[in-house]
Parts: structure tokens; C-alpha cells; sequence
């Protein structure tokens, strides 16, 4: 859809688009784009939902046969941060956008909202599924929610502005992360059998 393809051409340049400017990028009348994004917020809900991570589906997707968890672990966590850091500006923007909503509704006095999909928590419970017979249920939740930890936006952000750390070193240190958490959590649960 153009309207979408223009707003991510913005947010790919550091602005936070209204539907009137991603109508008039688009060459679309505003009546059409508020037809289909009333708000702002639509808009870039529908951003945040679109973003293509059909490359790591795919990846997540293989047949596990015989591969080591661990390593299904940092393929994902690999391909994800690799598309973070090759889309840095638009991630951070929509990072921001994240924030911005959670904030405005928070100080109305509402509940913080539910702005993200949540995909590598998916993502990472799917490859791990050959050890959740091997894991506590709490265990097994702890070891996804600690690799969400690792990747997307979040995880390279800190490692670029706090670690100071860019490209492959920063993707040597979420692959030794991953392992480290990935051998500790069945290290525990071995330990208590």
C-alpha cells in the first residue's frame, strides 16, 4: 500500500509522519488516508505490525532435526539484530513512537498500553521447544524472556549507546549471551535431578 510504503520512507529519515504527510508523500488525497488510518497512531501501529521479518520466520520455521538449540538460538538472534542495525533509524523511531504512546497514556491516568506484537518471544520459544521437556515451564519462560533481553531494538541500542560497541563486536557479545544463558538454564536443571 503507498500510504504505508511513504510512512516508512519518513520514519526511515528520522520523522515521525502524520497521516496528512504520508497522504501528500504518497500523492494520496487526506480523506483517503484518514479512511484508512484515522490517527497518527494507527498509522504507526500498522508500521510497527508490517515490518518485514519474513526472512527470521522462514529461519524459525526449518525443521530442527538434529541442530543444536543453542545454535537455532543465535541464528535468530543473529538475523534479528542484523536487520535492527541495517534499519537502526527506523527502528529507533518506532522505539521512540513506543515510548511516546506508552507515556501519554500512562500520564492520563490509563493503563500502560500493548504496543508490540511480542515476535521474538515467539520466536525464541519455538526454537527452544526441543528443551522444554528438558525445562521447568518458569525455566523455560525465563530463558525467552532473558534472550528477548539480547535482541531487536532494546538490545542494540544498549549495546551502541551504553557499551559502545558496534557491528560484529556487538554480535559477539548477544552470541556468547545467548549461549551463556542457553548452557546456565540446562546446567540448573540438570543440577536438580
Amino acid at each position: 500500500m503507498a500510504l504505508v510504503e511513504a510512512a516508512k520512507e519518513l520514519v526511515g529519515r528520522g520523522v515521525t509522519p502524520t497521516v496528512a504527510e504520508v497522504a501528500e508523500a504518497a500523492l494520496v488525497s487526506r480523506t483517503t488516508a484518514y479512511r484508512y488510518f484515522p490517527t497518527q497512531e494507527s498509522l504507526l501501529l500498522e508500521l510497527a505490525v508490517t515490518a518485514s521479518v519474513d526472512e527470521i520466520d522462514a529461519l524459525v520455521a526449518q525443521p530442527a532435526d538434529g541442530v543444536d538449540p543453542a545454535e537455532r538460538v543465535v541464528e535468530v538472534l543473529q538475523a534479528f539484530n542484523r536487520y535492527v542495525m541495517a534499519n537502526e533509524v527506523q527502528q529507533r523511531s518506532m522505539l521512540r513512537l513506543y515510548q511516546d504512546q506508552w507515556l501519554a497514556t500512562v500520564t492520563q491516568g490509563g493503563d500502560p498500553p500493548v504496543v508490540r506484537e511480542g515476535r521474538r518471544m515467539r520466536w525464541y520459544s519455538e526454537v527452544l521447544a526441543p528443551l522444554a521437556d528438558e525445562l521447568a515451564p518458569e525455566r523455560f519462560d525465563r530463558l525467552v524472556a532473558a534472550l528477548a533481553l539480547l535482541s531487536g531494538t532494546e538490545g542494540v541500542t544498549a549495546l551502541h549507546d551504553v557499551c559502545h560497541l558496534q557491528g560484529d563486536e556487538a554480535l559477539a557479545v548477544t552470541e556468547w549471551a545467548a549461549r551463556a544463558l542457553v548452557q546456565a538454564a540446562l546446567v540448573e536443571a540438570r543440577g536438580e535431578r
